[in-house]
């Protein structure tokens, strides 16, 4: 049983490695689509080749055109303390009233939004320089991975695609 367990693990770390990735690619001073959806990044190197000082950003975005993302409007809750008054005529006719402080709730129509896209990690490399972003424990992407960089280089990353 306990080489079984043992065996069970190795073949789970293998087929770990197996899924991960290594992308390769150059860049210009544009944007880049890395990848199109959610990764992990277990590592991400950067090189420049342009021979003059170079920022480059990453995004966790999937646009090839934009660093902004557009959210769409949704319908949200606003809740607030109100009194209410409660009168009522009793038995004998006396009119009682009650005052009780309550939670009140109101739907509003929180409008569409533009704003920048989550950053992920900036790089600032010296010229011809190569700059290493490895972090301690994976750093994750929801909608995909966008390079933005003023000048030329090169890129490695060690990704792996979330489920």
């Amino acid at each position: 049983m306990k080489n079984f367990v043992k065996y069970f693990a190795t073949f789970l770390a293998l087929a770990g490695l197996l899924v991960a990735e290594v992308v390769s690619g150059t860049f210009t001073s544009a944007i880049a689509v890395l990848n199109s959806t959610g990764v992990s990044i277990r590592n991400f190197q950067v090189v420049d080749t342009s021979g003059s000082a170079n920022t480059v950003i990453l995004y966790d975005n999937d646009s090839a055109s934009s660093t902004n993302r557009i959210y769409a409007a949704y319908t949200g809750v606003t809740q607030y303390t109100t009194n209410v008054v409660m009168s009522f005529t009793n038995f004998t006719g006396v009119v009682q009233s009650y005052t009780n402080t309550v939670l009140a709730t109101v739907n509003t129509t929180v409008p569409a939004a533009t704003n920048q896209a989550r950053r992920v990690f900036t790089f600032t490399l010296p010229a011809n320089g190569t700059v290493t972003f490895t972090p301690t424990s994976p750093q994750g992407t929801t909608f995909g991975l966008q390079l933005k960089a003023v000048g030329n280089g090169v890129y490695n990353a060690d990704i792996q695609p979330l489920p």
